[in-house]
C-alpha cells in the first residue's frame, strides 16, 4: 500500500537526509572538484541518495541534486563555494541568459535522470522522490546571484520590475514541469517543490509569484501523470499557508515549525497530507526537548495523514544518534496504532 495513502502509517524522511551530516557523504564529497559536478556524477549521487536508506532506512528516497541544476541548465554560471554556499552571475531579465532552448537546456540535466534509474535499479522497492525549486526561490539566486539574508534586491526588483520577473517566471515553470516529467519518466514516485523563500512575500505578489506558478508547475505535471503524489513547500508562508492550501491543488503539504491550526482541519477536508515538522535545530539539540518535541508533531497529527519531517533541511552538525532516536520514537508510536 501507498503509504502516503494510509492513515495508520507514520512513514518518515528527513529533507536533506542524503548530504554533510553523514560521514559516508563527505567521503564521497572529497573525490569531487565542484558540488555542481558531484550533482551531475549519476553513479556518486544515486549511492548518496541511498546513503541514508542504508544507515536508517528512512520510508522515501529524496533525489541528490539541488535546486539550481535549473538555472545551470539555463546557461547560467553556477558554483558553490565552501562555507558560502551557491554563487551565480546574476542576471537581470530573460535576455542575459541569450538565446534560449529549453529542450536543449533539459538535455543538460540528462545525467540527473541516470542518478534515478541508478537508484531504482539499486532499489526499486523504495519510493524515490523527484524535486525541484519553486519558479520563485530559483528566480531569487539568479537574480541575487547567491544567497541573501535580507533580500533587499529581490524585494526591490518585484516593486519596481514585476513584469520582467515574471517573464522569467514563465520560462522556469516550463524548464521545471518538463524537468519534473522527466524524473517520473525515469522512475520517481513522487515529486516535491521547494518554494524555500515563499515568505518573503504578501498579498498580491505571494499570489503571482507563488501561488499561480506553483499552479501551473502542478497543472503541466498532473496533465502527464495524473496519479503522481506532487508535496508542496511554500516556506515561511505563514498565515498565508491557508490561501495556499485553499488555491494550490497538491496531495500533500509541507509545514514549517509554525502553523495555523486550522489547516488541520482544513487537510483533511481537502484529503491533503500534511509533512513535517520538527525544527531542525531541535534534532541538533537531543535529550529530552527532542523526545517531548517529536512526541507532541506525533500526537498533533494523529488525525490527519501525515509524512513526519523536519520544518527544513537537516543541518550538517547533526547528530546521528539524534536521528537513530527519532527514528526509535515513530517506529515505536507506529506499534501502537
Amino acid at each position: 500500500m501507498d503509504k502516503i495513502l494510509d492513515n495508520n502509517y507514520i512513514s518518515v524522511w528527513f529533507m536533506r537526509q542524503a548530504g554533510r551530516y553523514l560521514p559516508e557523504y563527505k567521503k564521497i564529497r572529497q573525490t569531487e572538484k565542484s558540488f555542481i559536478d558531484l550533482c551531475f556524477n549519476s553513479e556518486k549521487s544515486a549511492t548518496i541518495s541511498l546513503q541514508p536508506i542504508e544507515r536508517f532506512d528512512f520510508d522515501y528516497i529524496i533525489l541528490f541534486s539541488d535546486i539550481l541544476v535549473i538555472p545551470h541548465a539555463l546557461g547560467q554560471q553556477v558554483t558553490f563555494k565552501e562555507n558560502i554556499g551557491p554563487l551565480l552571475n546574476p542576471i537581470n531579465s530573460l535576455r542575459d541568459l541569450g538565446q534560449l532552448n529549453i529542450k536543449e537546456s533539459l538535455q543538460t540535466l540528462d545525467p540527473v535522470f541516470e542518478t534515478i534509474k541508478l537508484i531504482k535499479k539499486k532499489k526499486a522497492n523504495k519510493d524515490l522522490i523527484g524535486f525541484c525549486g519553486g519558479a520563485f526561490t530559483v528566480l531569487t539566486y539568479m537574480i541575487q546571484g547567491g544567497s541573501s539574508k535580507d533580500h533587499l534586491l529581490v524585494k526591490e526588483k518585484v516593486k519596481k520590475e514585476k513584469l520582467k520577473l515574471l517573464e522569467i517566471i514563465e520560462v522556469l515553470v516550463e524548464i521545471s514541469s518538463l524537468y519534473l516529467n522527466m524524473q517520473i519518466k525515469s522512475g520517481a514516485n513522487r515529486v516535491m517543490i521547494f518554494e524555500s523563500w515563499a515568505g518573503l512575500l504578501e498579498g498580491q505578489d505571494y499570489i503571482d509569484f507563488i501561488i499561480k506558478p506553483t499552479n501551473k508547475l502542478i497543472d503541466k505535471v498532473k496533465k502527464k501523470y495524473p496519479k503522481i503524489p506532487i508535496i508542496t513547500f511554500p516556506r515561511g508562508s505563514g498565515k498565508k499557508i491557508l490561501d495556499f492550501i485553499d488555491s494550490v491543488p497538491c496531495n500533500v503539504i509541507s509545514l514549517d515549525k509554525t502553523f495555523p491550526k486550522k489547516i488541520l482541519k482544513i487537510a483533511n477536508e481537502k484529503n491533503i497530507t500534511l509533512q513535517g515538522n520538527l525544527d531542525p535545530l531541535i534534532l541538533v539539540e537531543g535529550g529530552k526537548r527532542l523526545d517531548e518535541e517529536v512526541k507532541k508533531i506525533l500526537l498533533t497529527f494523529k488525525e490527519n495523514k501525515h509524512i513526519f519531517n523536519l520544518s527544513h533541511g537537516i543541518l550538517p552538525i547533526t547528530p546521528i544518534e539524534n536521528v537513530i532516536k527519532t527514528l526509535k520514537i515513530i517506529r515505536s508510536f507506529n506499534e501502537t496504532r
